[in-house]
């Protein structure tokens, strides 16, 4: 069912299209997490010179923003927007900021860099993803808040930090999460049993997710339990991690499937 929140959204999303087509301009949202982007993929663009494309920085991104481009760009998916945007960087509404930690920090989690944002007062739509590694993190933020975060975050729990924007290109590198293999065995290839096997959930609790909008399949809302899953598909349970399908046609002695993923926390 949808909110008052959602029919907000998607009215501002509206309007931000419609700027787009009066105005023969780049125009985007604010970041969006997962369920917004699902709705915003459903939307009906009533500009049929606008094309809306999800961008955020990272490869793969999950919270990202919905930019909205005029006829004459050309990009046509989120690769094409992203070379686009390395070729006219003063386009872009989004940066990359590498923040590192020195050599007496102790380790620091995704929470503590989040934390460290909201306490300077940046609102969440504001950051994108935020992908740790081993001496720091790198985020994708909206253009305008990069200046204040560079001079002001320079700390995060007990560490000590030093920010700096780097090119939206370079974003990515080093900062691919590594994902574990894992596998299991399922009766069919449902979403709640995939769900249940992936995350290690009781039955009730996978169906009430899906039911509940807090599982995503391949980067869109899925409210069905009994939807069928394959090879190839992501699937990401908010607070819970991601997994992909990397194989599921092999058949156990007992002929239950074997279901190979990896998983990424």
């Amino acid at each position: 069912m949808m909110t008052d929140a959602d029919r907000l959204l998607l009215a501002r999303l509206d309007d931000k299209a419609r700027q787009c087509s009066e105005n023969s301009m780049i125009t985007n949202s604010d970041f969006l997490d997962m369920h917004s982007r699902s709705l915003a993929a459903q939307m009906r663009l009533n500009y049929p010179d606008v094309k809306m494309i999800f961008y955020g920085v990272f490869e793969g991104a999950e919270r990202c923003i919905a930019v909205f481009l005029p006829e004459y760009i050309e990009a046509e998916n989120t690769d094409e927007l992203a070379i686009y945007f390395e070729e006219n960087p003063s386009d872009n509404p989004l940066a990359a900021v590498e923040v590192e930690k020195d050599r007496f920090s102790p380790d620091l989690s995704h929470r503590d860099y989040l934390g460290a944002l909201m306490g300077l007062g940046i609102r969440r739509e504001l950051t994108g993803d935020i992908n740790v590694e081993k001496n720091g993190c790198k985020m994708a933020v909206v253009s305008k808040i990069a200046p204040f975060i560079i001079d002001n975050m320079d700390k995060a729990g007990r560490g000590t930090l030093n920010a700096k924007i780097i090119p939206a290109n370079q974003a990515s590198d080093g900062a691919k999460p590594t994902g574990i293999e894992d596998s299991f065995t399922v009766s069919s290839m449902r979403l709640d049993s995939v769900v249940k096997n992936a995350f290690r959930v009781s039955r009730t609790e996978a169906a009430n997710a899906v039911e509940g909008g807090t599982v995503f399949v391949n980067d869109a809302e899925c409210l069905k339990p009994d939807k069928k899953i394959g090879a190839g598909d992501k699937i990401v349970f908010r607070r819970k991690g991601r997994i992909i399908i990397n194989e599921c046609s092999s058949v156990s002695k007992k002929g239950r499937i074997i279901v190979e993923i990896t998983r990424f926390v």
